[in-house]
């Protein structure tokens, strides 16, 4: 008898308490209701993937390491060049007589002075000459009016 009620109480303490079976059927359900509905999808997914991966591992990649080592060597041999040009053109510019240049620069300096002082005096004399005909009009429009006042008072 104490074995038969041992056996109830731990199958009724198994129906309340454990729930693995349960939980292992939901789980199982679960997965299988997951894998159906997904199918293969992340399978092919990877296989299309690993597919373009290999691809490009053994006809991209050499294809564009070899158009780099083509082009990388073609702009060493550009670069060469240009810096070669501007070395030359450094030498050039430090063997030049920078004396004779700044004789030329001073030279340059006082001819700019000069041209800026007779473009002052050609400034000052015009403006001399239209003040000069600026009176000269005046006072013809003076003698102009005069002798219109004239008339008009010698007029009966």
């Amino acid at each position: 008898m104490d074995q038969q009620l041992f056996k109830d109480l731990s199958e009724i303490h198994a129906r309340l308490v454990d729930h693995r079976p349960i939980l292992q059927g939901h789980i199982s359900f679960f997965v299988k209701e997951f894998e159906d509905k997904r199918g293969d999808h992340d399978r092919e997914r990877l296989k299309k993937l690993n597919e373009e991966i290999r691809e490009m591992k053994d006809g991209l990649l050499p294809e564009a390491m070899q158009g780099m080592d083509c082009f990388l060597a073609n702009l060493t041999a550009k670069l060469k060049v240009a810096t070669e040009v501007c070395k030359r053109v450094e030498e050039k510019e430090n063997s030049v007589d920078t004396e004779i240049l700044e004789i030329e620069r001073e030279r340059r300096r006082k001819d700019w002075t000069e041209f800026l002082a007779r473009q002052h005096e050609t400034c000052d004399q015009v403006d001399a000459e239209f003040s000069e005909q600026a009176e000269i009009v005046a006072k013809h429009y003076e003698d102009l009016e005069k002798n219109l006042t004239a008339m008009k008072n010698s007029t009966p």
